[in-house]
């Protein structure tokens, strides 16, 4: 990997075994519609729970609602329950009072 010319050659990363597995939850604007849906987010947790997977990078943001009305809480709690690991991201709102918040205090949220 290269940034800025600093770093020649390849780069490997500290999990050689690790595997990457992406879940689409998120849809174009077309005439009508478009968005990531709640019924799309807990099908991609599901799915990442039934393949296994140890670690979940959910980079998706929301208006703070219920835990019980939010697929992204749902989700990384069944996933926690399962024993893995998910990290949120915070968003991209800010810098204001409470423009980072973390709704799932079972998760990582980073910035």
């Amino acid at each position: 990997a290269s940034v800025f010319g600093n770093g020649k050659g390849t780069a490997s990363g500290g999990s050689p075994k690790a595997r990457v597995a992406a879940y689409k939850v998120c849809w174009p604007p077309l005439a009508v519609g478009g968005g990531c849906y709640e019924a799309d987010i807990l099908s991609a947790f599901e799915a990442a729970i039934s393949d296994g997977v140890d670690v979940l990078s959910v980079s998706l943001g929301g208006s703070n609602v219920e835990f019980l009305e939010s697929g992204i809480s749902i989700g990384s709690f069944h996933a926690v329950a399962k024993g893995i690991v998910v990290v949120s991201s915070i968003g991209n709102s800010g810098p204001t009072p409470f423009s980072a918040s973390n709704l799932e205090p079972w998760t990582i949220t980073v910035a």
